[in-house]
């Protein structure tokens, strides 16, 4: 039951932090169902992509990144650009972190604390220096064999002074999730909702069915292509949707690599490959759209399009 007197909040949360970190598992358990692309690489993913959480008078809007790295040109400065200009239009940050094991502290000692995720955060700081500071989540702490490990990783981290509030959370097991959005509603500021309360995204069903369907190529693919796969869906036909009889979803989309060798192994012997990408990726959209799916895979090559920027943006990476 709502308080019928408490003012509605709504503000946007941009999580941050290097690659592969589970920003993007975050953000599907925090929505409770999977909408951003996440595999166990690095660079998964690529564009800003946002969530939207409502719960009683406070809607979070959640704006998913890519990994922060040292990039130089071409697809990764564009991924960078994407994380570092999310800054610019949020509200609050989380800063995103897992357990690390023992470093090399920068004075020779032993630290907890990843070497990378200061090298991260100090390029945070430089693009957010107002208040309020970022909450730091500290995810996958179901990987700790004891729980007492726990303790002196968050105390190390608050030596640093560098954030609100200090979060520990596993994504994977969904804990700790209510104490992560508690501490966020503290910083809502007060204002209408920016979208329906049923509504979980903003992005097109199109455009998720792609993300979708990389993802599955990243993991059917395993070491051989990390992210040199675009995809784009040049068909989503919804005419039988509503078919009462058979509702279907017609979706052709192109995985585009880079050259002639890796077409070759993208669609694999006798095109098993790319049929086995396919079928895992026919599941996933299935449950998405809630019908049955009938989806056509091709495979072109783009010559060097992760550095080419006319091919980028042919491809949608608009910068």
């Amino acid at each position: 039951m709502t308080d019928q007197n408490q003012p509605r909040r709504c503000g946007t949360v941009a999580l941050v932090g290097r690659p592969n970190v589970g920003k993007s598992s975050l953000l599907n358990a925090l929505l409770g169902q999977k909408l951003a692309a996440t595999t166990h690489k690095p660079q998964t993913t690529q564009r800003r992509f946002q969530g939207v959480l409502t719960t009683d008078e406070r809607q979070i809007v959640f704006v998913d990144t890519p990994g922060l790295h040292k990039a130089s040109k071409g697809l990764h400065v564009f991924m960078v650009e994407q994380a570092l200009s999310a800054l610019k239009d949020v509200d609050q940050v989380i800063f995103m972190v897992e357990v690390a094991g023992n470093q090399k502290g920068e004075s020779g000692g032993s630290s907890l604390i990843h070497p990378r995720d200061l090298e991260t955060l100090e390029l945070v700081q430089q693009h957010w220096s107002h208040a309020p500071k970022p909450i730091l989540v500290i995810n996958k702490i179901d990987r700790l064999p004891q729980k007492d490990k726990l303790l002196p990783i968050i105390q190390e981290w608050a030596q640093q002074d560098a954030f609100a509030d200090i979060v520990p959370v596993s994504a994977h097991n969904k804990d700790n999730l209510d104490v992560l959005l508690a501490s966020l509603g503290k910083g809502l500021p007060e204002g209408d909702f920016m979208f329906d309360p049923e509504a979980v995204t903003d992005a097109a069903e199109r455009d998720i069915a792609a993300e979708l369907i990389r993802e599955k190529a990243m993991l059917e693919l395993a070491k051989e292509l990390p992210y040199r796969i675009a995809v784009v869906v040049e068909t989503f036909d919804e005419e039988r949707r509503d078919d009462p009889r058979k509702p279907l979803v017609t979706i052709e989309a192109v995985l585009h690599v880079e050259r002639d060798s890796q077409k070759g192994i993208v669609v694999g012997k006798g095109g098993q490959r790319v049929k086995a990408i396919g079928a895992r990726a026919r599941q996933e959209l299935e449950r998405l759209l809630g019908c049955q799916v009938m989806l056509k895979l091709f495979v072109r090559v783009e010559k060097d399009w992760t550095t080419n920027a006319k091919s980028l943006n042919k491809l949608g990476y608009r910068r």
